[in-house]
């Protein structure tokens, strides 16, 4: 059977879900899903992805996630083996964690993009862990009805369809009494639209909803690229960019570019190594280390943290 049909253009929004090997658990403890959350928004900083939505069962977890920069492959590729790796490492386990490649299914904006949001927050109550959705603490629900945007999650644009977070509860509740068809949640060759959509994502015509830069969430969120970050460290240390990329430089300056070139950028370990003369491996070892630096330098997490804070 082929692949369904997979699409990626700028603004694209998908509904990504994915559950365990064999249906076993992926997340055994409470640490487990607090790792896979902060592992989004590592993602979410890194390729510049927004999550609108999001849903955290015993076995699976549903999405709905947009690409201002037509880069889910590579975002879910990274955020994927990276929960993936570290599971299998704090368990001791060898082989697949998750049952195969993630299911992403395209999604149309307006009152599609409402009924699966709430979908997706709906999970639990159907699946008769909670009476209501608010009370399962591993989704955006909550943050819903507040309306408030996070570091993780931005509620503004399904909000903005729904009518407001009054409105979206009142969906909420009437959904909770309706029969909902697969192919609503789930889609047809991986679509979820009317057929104007449909057919238009068939042509692969990608266009940009004309509202979008009027969205709050869309402010900031551009992908860094290799030389913002080589020209904030240069500016903030005083340095050049040779003093960055010197193969044997050990200078502090090159530490924090290689970190935020791992963090911000959607360069791979191997390209971050080729631009500073060093393998993947090393890059990966010597991101990790300052990483630890930072946890019990306080000083230098200041300092990161604003040289970080204006990459946007």
């Amino acid at each position: 059977m082929a692949r369904p049909l997979r699409i990626e253009y700028p603004g694209a929004l998908y509904h990504v879900i994915n559950r365990g090997h064999r249906k076993e658990k992926i997340f055994r403890r409470i640490a487990d899903r607090e790792v896979f959350l902060e592992k989004l928004i590592a993602a979410r900083r890194k390729f510049g992805i927004i999550v609108h939505a999001y849903c955290l069962m015993d076995n699976h977890f549903h999405l709905l996630i947009e690409t201002p920069n037509a880069n889910l492959a590579r975002a879910m590729h990274t955020f994927h083996a990276s929960y993936a790796n570290w599971f299998r490492v704090k368990y001791q386990l060898v082989g697949s964690v998750f049952q195969g490649r993630y299911k992403a299914v395209l999604v149309e904006r307006d009152d599609y993009l409402v009924r699966l949001s709430a979908y997706i927050h709906l999970n639990p109550v159907r699946a008769r862990l909670v009476d209501e959705p608010e009370e399962h603490r591993w989704s955006s629900y909550g943050q819903y009805l507040s309306g408030a945007a996070t570091e993780l999650l931005s509620p503004a644009t399904v909000l903005k369809y729904a009518g407001g977070p009054e409105n979206y509860q009142t969906i909420i509740d009437r959904m909770q009494g309706e029969d909902i068809l697969p192919e609503e949640m789930y889609g047809r060759n991986a679509l979820i639209g009317g057929d104007d959509f449909r057919a238009k994502m068939r042509e692969q015509v990608a266009e940009r909803a004309a509202d979008a830069n009027e969205l709050p969430e869309y402010r900031g969120l551009r992908q860094v690229t290799p030389e913002v970050v080589e020209k904030a460290v240069c500016t903030a240390f005083g340095v050049k960019k040779s003093d960055l990329t010197k193969k044997y430089e050990r200078g502090e300056a090159r530490r924090v570019y290689l970190y935020l070139l791992k963090r911000r950028t959607a360069l791979t370990l191997a390209e971050i190594g080729r631009l500073l003369g060093m393998s993947g491996n090393a890059v990966a070892t010597a991101a990790r280390v300052f990483e630890v630096r930072l946890e019990n330098d306080v000083k230098q997490r200041e300092r990161v943290n604003k040289i970080e804070e204006g990459l946007s």
